[in-house]
């Protein structure tokens, strides 16, 4: 289940970068990934990988409607990332 979860992270890291070069990328997906990290933060709260889960969904979601700085989204699709490939080696 875990790694399932890490693949997951990796797909919507990439989705983070996507938004920092201003991809265009279907609404839904990017609402489903965005709701996905949320709703997995809230699961496992008291992980210092949750506040990186959090942040990632709220900026996939601000990046549908206004333009934020690249380098925000790269830092934490770097943060969710490589949170994912963590939970795939553990």
């Amino acid at each position: 289940m875990i790694k399932f979860l890490g693949v997951f992270d990796i797909f919507a890291a990439g989705l983070l970068v996507g938004a920092g070069y201003h991809l265009p990328m279907p609404q839904g997906l990017i609402i489903t990934v965005a709701i996905y990290l949320l709703l997995k933060a809230l699961i496992f709260l008291m992980d210092i990988g949750s506040l990186f889960d959090i942040i990632g969904g709220i900026l996939l979601i601000l990046s549908l409607s206004m333009s934020l700085p690249p380098i925000v989204f790269f830092i934490f699709a770097a943060l969710v990332g490589l949170k994912g490939i963590m939970s795939l080696f553990a």
